[in-house]
């Protein structure tokens, strides 16, 4: 926050117990009309602590729409319980699987790049292009790209011969690769490959053990990342949508 960042990160946990790892992270935006973004996690064990702690909560704004990134299937039903109970409804935003590799492996890789094209950091005047091909835009709003710009690592593909931005990738406000995108008309060149090699190494350089949640049915990343060395590191993860109020009823 001291280094003005355009939204809000709060995690909460519970200090008397921090072995069972439940948490609650909480990420608010500027723009009211999306959604909070919440992660959350309790140790296998502790599924009724975390089922009193969800409900009970007044960190969670269950006014507002709300989007539970990576909930572990086991603690899914319970989300699904807890809406319900506060008269809410939600619904699948997709299925994504965990990808994920240690900080020291990442430092370590290495790549080529093409002649005819550079990588370099992205900037604040790359935003708006980027926002207009992100798949994502209907819950992730620009002010995203902007605290990721100006405060994380985001890299890019620029062609030599007109400066041209070709592809792009990041390193998310959740700390994980993000935001991939090869420009239509120069894919199946190894693009893709090569910023993920690029972003990744340099987390890793940081530190940072880079890991990517990416759709069950993306079947291009989910190759491509498992060519550049990530490991599956988990069942499906749902990404739920809680809006309210329920009036499905009779």
């Amino acid at each position: 926050m001291s280094k003005n960042s355009a939204s809000s990160y709060k995690l909460y946990y519970i200090s008397n117990d921090v072995e069972n790892g439940t948490f609650i992270g909480i990420l608010s935006r500027p723009e009211e009309e999306y959604p909070d973004v919440v992660v959350t996690y309790t140790c296998p064990g502790n599924e009724e602590q975390f089922r009193r702690m969800l409900f009970s909560t007044e960190h969670i704004n269950w006014q507002k729409k709300l989007l539970f990134q990576a909930i572990p299937i086991r603690m899914n039903a319970i989300l699904e319980t807890t809406v319900t109970e506060k008269g809410l409804k939600s619904k699948l935003y997709f299925n994504t699987v965990l990808k994920w590799m240690p900080a020291n492996v990442a430092a370590r890789l290495d790549y080529e790049t093409p002649e005819d094209v550079f990588i370099d950091k992205l900037s604040l005047d790359h935003i708006d292009f980027i926002y207009s091909q992100w798949t994502h835009s209907d819950i992730y709003p620009k002010s995203d790209l902007w605290d990721i710009v100006r405060l994380n690592i985001s890299l890019g593909i620029f062609s030599r011969h007109n400066g041209e931005l070709l592809a792009w990738a990041m390193c998310g406000n959740y700390g994980g690769l993000s935001t991939l995108v090869v420009q239509k008309d120069y894919r199946r060149r190894g693009f893709g490959k090569l910023i993920v090699l690029a972003v990744t190494k340099e987390m890793g350089e940081n530190g940072v053990s880079p890991h990517a949640l990416i759709s069950e049915k993306n079947n291009v990343s989910l190759s491509l990342f498992k060519n550049v060395g990530y490991t599956k590191q988990s069942t499906i993860l749902p990404c739920v949508v809680v809006e309210g109020p329920d009036t499905s009823g009779p």
